[in-house]
């Protein structure tokens, strides 16, 4: 083969032409451009992920706001609510709207309904989690929504597991719970963090057989 800049004859293996210095590997085979291609496919990436609202993560533990209770003074705190009283956590308002004595589960515990309304405010899709609500009892012992069967071996499951609440929609739901005593509603703004001093709390009142605690 021929140099093309020198027009000297090289041998077919050699990168470099031994006369003028110039380079005779193929365009495909040279460093700096897949360097460039390298850095062009890493520019687009990073670019997605940031533009792209449904891969940012969209919370992370110990970088999250406080819950604000709406219609309330700035600074209210949101421990102890009481039943109807709203909250808002970035875009997501909750509703904590009434408790009532629902079913005994089987294993004779009786079964706490909840029933709770979020309102998406903002733009983008925004995830509810079941995973997100526990009950306490008088004696502080805390439970996770229910799944299982009441005495006649029915089953009970609350209405949703994982959900996407899309922009600008409101959506009501039911979520159960088995525990004696039952004292206070705890919900987690928050679905990736386990702070303490974040975690909204409202009162339930004492229930009868079939009675709302909460209209």
């Amino acid at each position: 083969m021929f140099c093309k800049r020198c027009r000297g004859r090289v041998v077919s293996n050699v990168s470099h032409c031994p006369y003028c210095g110039k380079n005779l590997l193929p365009i495909y085979q040279r460093f700096w451009l897949w360097l460039i291609v390298v850095l062009v496919i890493g520019a687009g990436f990073a670019a997605l992920i940031v533009f792209s609202p449904n891969l940012q993560i969209k919370e992370k533990p110990g970088n999250s706001p406080s819950p604000i209770v709406v219609g309330a003074p700035e600074g209210t705190p949101y421990k102890s609510l009481e039943p109807g009283t709203t909250i808002a956590y970035n875009a997501l308002n909750v509703t904590f709207i009434k408790s009532y004595h629902y079913d005994v589960s089987s294993n004779g515990i009786p079964i706490t309904a909840i029933e709770v309304r979020f309102s998406n405010t903002g733009t983008t899709a925004i995830n509810l989690y079941s995973t997100q609500w526990q009950m306490e009892s008088e004696d502080g012992r805390r439970v996770d929504c229910f799944i299982g069967k009441n005495t006649t071996g029915v089953s009970i499951v609350s209405e949703f597991d994982t959900r996407a609440l899309s922009p600008g929609s409101t959506y009501t739901a039911v979520l159960f719970f088995s525990i004696d005593n039952p004292a206070e509603l705890l919900f987690a703004p928050n679905p990736v963090s386990n702070d303490e001093d974040k975690l909204v709390t409202w009162v339930l009142a004492a229930m009868s057989e079939g009675e709302d605690a909460a209209g």
